[in-house]
């Protein structure tokens, strides 16, 4: 019988694919009442088979209320839809449906868990399947033009991560032009490749638009399938640590509902895969470390060559899997031959994968190796004028605005590297929260929510390192991959010193790593308190379980109401 992960997995590339098949990015409503009724159909048949086979009440219950909410997404995508149109006295009507709509989601919280007498399994489960059902609607409902990075269009003259895909379409080959002088063809060209297999499959069976320069809204199902699967990993990560049901479900909700963490689901550029792929990386080598075979080294070894052949920047998480693996070999070092052959099988898989690409463009064009495309110094986005202490400690008018503003206003520039990293985690590059009044509450609210949370992160990191759980490899991986990330973040934003280079993207998987370590270092000091008090214990399990869920509901409203606002 297929693992429910297995599963999970599946459902995560099945969804988007429907996604792209059924629903119409163009159209005002986005689903026809006939792609309405093929997909009730195939919902109420899947149902219908699972009973026929006589499955597992609990078996057939989770896809009933799986089916359920996907029966209430669709729902909610065409109300939205409807909203869009309201004019006069529309804000007084969005900001009361939200309200119902927050009340709603709450009350499926409450009622599945109390169900459940806890959270267990199927409550992980079901959290995990709405934070996919929330990537749905946010690509569903978003132009793709909006909210990217560096994608320009799929257009002949074009450059950028699009005019990529363009060149390797059209050419079936890497763009013969230096990448020092065309815009993001420097990247590697893994995620590309996959979008240019995908665009051809997807065209085979006819579900391409007639122009080129819609191809965008098909591409991305692509990063709405890497996103989906990254929350699975960052769920099998937790079972690796042997998390409780309750730690991974606070994982899930800040990890699924972080505002950029569903943006990203949206976006055409080689982040998505490259993060998915690092985050792999991180639970192959918690694998490898407890069971070290060839097998598990070699998924280790596929998972960061695929990364840096994906975003060069992925190398990051490589010197905390190399200390990983030779500890183990330290630990087991009467078998060193057999360690010694693991290793040498790592790097001629990981190496030649990874880095033929930064080979052949210093060889070819003389790139040199981490290279990054320079933005001008004249650029409305520089901030090179503010000094180094300004960059940390500068907090006047960092929250006159809660939103990066991309350029430099009335004198002023968002160049305080934590605010801005707090405002690309709430907002990415936009500025939708002003738009309307629901938005701006639900938005201000998000902000100041993750400003907590991210100082909660930095907190939880000391308090784990003192807990004594038996996790003291997975502290110091985890640990390492921070670090070496937090430092190449900041070197990144000194070095580079514009706006777009505070953007948290380039440090997703330390922020999942951070969640992890959030959930880790709650549990650990709520058994603390347990042990000395149960009533204390109850209480603070509650608070650790209400705090998680009320931030997914702000963050889906949030989302909803985002939807209606956008043109």
């Amino acid at each position: 019988m297929m693992k429910r992960e297995n599963k999970l997995i599946v459902a995560a590339v099945v969804l988007p694919l429907l996604v792209g098949a059924f629903f119409d990015q163009k159209s005002a409503y986005k689903l026809s009442i006939m792609h309405f009724l093929v997909l009730t159909t195939l919902m109420v048949t899947f149902n219908g088979m699972l009973l026929l086979q006589r499955k597992d009440w609990q078996e057939r219950k989770l896809a009933l209320q799986c089916s359920g909410m996907c029966f209430f997404t669709i729902c909610l995508i065409r109300c939205c839809c409807v909203l869009r149109g309201t004019e006069g006295d529309g804000g007084m009507l969005r900001i009361g449906l939200g309200i119902l709509l927050a009340l709603v989601l709450a009350a499926f919280f409450l009622l599945l868990i109390k169900s459940e007498n806890g959270v267990t399994e199927n409550v992980v489960t079901l959290i995990i399947f709405a934070a996919f059902l929330v990537r749905i609607f946010y690509v569903v409902m978003t132009p793709a033009y909006l909210f990217q990075n560096d994608t320009t269009d799929f257009y002949p003259d074009c450059y950028g991560h699009l005019g990529y895909v363009y060149q390797l379409f059209t050419y079936g080959r890497l763009p013969d032009v230096d990448p020092t002088t065309a815009y993001q063809l420097y990247h590697p060209p893994f995620h590309y490749v996959v979008s240019v297999v995908f665009l051809k499959g997807f065209g085979l069976l006819g579900l391409l638009p007639e122009e080129q320069l819609d191809w965008d809204e098909i591409l991305q199902v692509l990063p709405l399938i890497y996103t989906m699967v990254l929350l699975v990993y960052i769920d099998k990560i937790g079972k690796q640590m042997k998390l409780s049901c309750e730690a991974r479900f606070i994982v899930i909700c800040f990890a699924g509902f972080l505002p950029y963490s569903i943006m990203m689901s949206g976006a055409l550029n080689n982040d998505p895969l490259s993060v998915l792929l690092a985050v792999m990386c991180v639970y192959y080598t918690f694998s490898w470390y407890e069971n070290p075979h060839r097998k598990g080294i070699v998924k280790m070894a596929l998972c960061i060559g695929l990364a840096m052949m994906t975003k060069i920047s992925a190398a990051l998480v490589v010197p905390a899997m190399a200390a990983v693996m030779l500890q183990r070999a330290w630990k087991g070092r009467k078998q060193w031959k057999d360690y010694l052959k693991q290793f040498i099988c790592f790097g001629l898989a990981a190496f030649p994968l990874g880095m033929w690409h930064s080979v052949y463009c210093y060889v070819k064009w003389g790139m040199p190796f981490g290279y990054a495309y320079p933005v001008e110094p004249d650029a409305p986005s520089f901030i090179g004028m503010y000094d180094i202490r300004s960059r940390f400690l500068d907090f006047d008018r960092a929250f006159d605005f809660l939103a990066v503003s991309m350029y430099c206003t009335d004198g002023y520039a968002d160049h305080n590297i934590p605010a801005s990293l707090v405002k690309f985690a709430t907002f990415g590059e936009s500025a939708y929260y002003r738009t309307d009044r629901l938005t701006n509450i639900l938005g201000s609210g998000m902000f100041w929510a993750n400003m907590v949370l991210f100082l909660l992160m930095a907190a939880a990191f000391v308090v784990w390192c003192f807990i004594k759980d038996g996790r003291g490899m997975q502290k110091a991986f985890l640990l390492a991959i921070v670090s070496v990330s937090l430092y190449a973040y900041v070197k990144f934003c000194i070095k580079y010193t514009h706006i777009c280079s505070m953007n948290i993207r380039y440090i997703m998987v330390s922020v999942y790593a951070g969640f992890i370590v959030i959930a880790a270092a709650a549990f650990g000091l709520q058994e603390k308190i347990s042990g000395k008090s149960v009533a204390r214990g109850r209480i603070c399990k509650g608070i650790l379980l209400t705090v998680p869920v009320l931030y997914a509901l702000w963050a889906m409203v949030l989302k909803a109401g985002m939807a209606v606002v956008l043109p």
